[in-house]
């Protein structure tokens, strides 16, 4: 029979020997056998928070995700993105050391800061002093990130070696073309390489020696640029005219931009754009050449040439038609049933 009433005082003597011995020094690594809950998640980080166990050396910050309900809702007041920061705010004096000491040092797997875009500041990468902005630490699962890599990649992925402060390994030589040089053209190999080119070094960078690497760096984008150069029309704005999108002479107007809409014909070109001032926009262009590419002509089964004159000239192309580089691959693509087209 136990007593009328338990007593509120605990007994006089304590126990000689504790139930188990702690270690000196808790581990930052679970331990072998895992618990029934599951361990924390990949890219999942926690806050630190206070801690106190009632002795002396075991007084300290925690980022176990296990801090109580009441310090969760009110993160600006007890929980910090830093160990550092937290044994500052809740350990300072003669416990700060020992609440800094609390995790091995040299223990890779021990966090002990987690990083944040440094918006407010330089804006040129991460940081991790513990003085985030409060919509940061309210939402640290989105803003903070464990390592500096990581924080990077989400927020800097633009200038990610820039906010890592590091050079990446080149992988494919190290020339890159030089644009500038004043309009020379010339590949280098001076370590310089911007950082846009990183991103992409198969296509920008080349192993070879100065001249190869020019040969060869060069001539892949003049070939891109070749193509680029189609000889379709587009509206230049400031002279209320249409140009050809090719370099030269009257009527090329340079490459055309990306945001250019493009026509088959000067005639197209002035009709959409400048309708109002046609005549001006055509100028004294009597007679519009084309772009010399081929056309399907559906009346006479078989394939034309995007220019005015004797056969094989078809008339100007519309918008709407699809131009091919040679009759043949005209012929192929759109009158594969027509045995004769060829030669029509």
């Amino acid at each position: 029979m136990p007593s009328d009433m338990p007593s509120l005082q605990p007994s006089s003597q304590p126990s000689d020997v504790p139930s188990s011995e702690p270690s000196s020094t808790p581990s930052c690594t679970p331990s072998a056998s895992p618990t029934e809950a599951p361990s924390r998640q990949d890219n999942i980080v926690f806050l630190f928070y206070p801690e106190w166990t009632g002795t002396s050396d075991g007084d300290g910050c925690r980022n176990d995700g296990e801090e109580e309900d009441y310090m969760a809702v009110n993160p600006s007041q007890w929980l910090s993105s830093t160990m550092e920061a937290c044994c500052n705010k809740f350990f300072s004096g003669y416990q700060f050391d020992s609440c800094m000491g609390r995790f091995p040092k040299n223990d890779d797997d021990c966090i002990l800061k987690l990083y944040y875009p440094d918006w407010s500041g330089s804006n040129e990468g991460c940081i991790a002093d513990g003085k985030e902005p409060y919509y940061m630490l309210s939402n640290h699962g989105y803003f903070l990130s464990s390592t500096l890599e990581e924080c990077c990649q989400n927020f800097y992925q633009w200038d990610y070696f820039s906010c890592l402060g590091t050079t990446p390994t080149l992988t494919n030589g190290e020339y890159y073309p030089n644009w500038s040089g004043g309009g020379s053209n010339t590949c280098v190999k001076d370590g310089n390489v911007p950082e846009y080119m990183f991103y992409d070094q198969s296509w920008y960078l080349s192993p070879h020696s100065k001249n190869v690497a020019r040969s060869i760096i060069i001539g892949t984008f003049m070939s891109a640029w070749v193509v680029h150069l189609n000889k379709k029309w587009y509206p230049e704005w400031g002279t209320d005219t249409c140009v050809q999108d090719c370099e030269g002479a009257s009527p090329c107007g340079g490459a055309a931009e990306s945001w250019n809409d493009l026509y088959n014909s000067r005639d197209q070109c002035c009709t959409m754009r400048f309708s109002w001032n046609k005549e001006e926009c055509m100028g004294s262009a009597a007679v519009d050449v084309g772009s010399a590419q081929w056309y399907v002509s559906w009346g006479s089964h078989t394939c034309v040439q995007d220019c005015v004159g004797a056969s094989p000239c078809g008339g100007l192309a519309e918008n709407w038609d699809q131009l091919f580089s040679s009759k043949s691959n005209c012929c192929d693509e759109k009158l594969p049933w027509v045995a004769k087209c060829e030669t029509l």
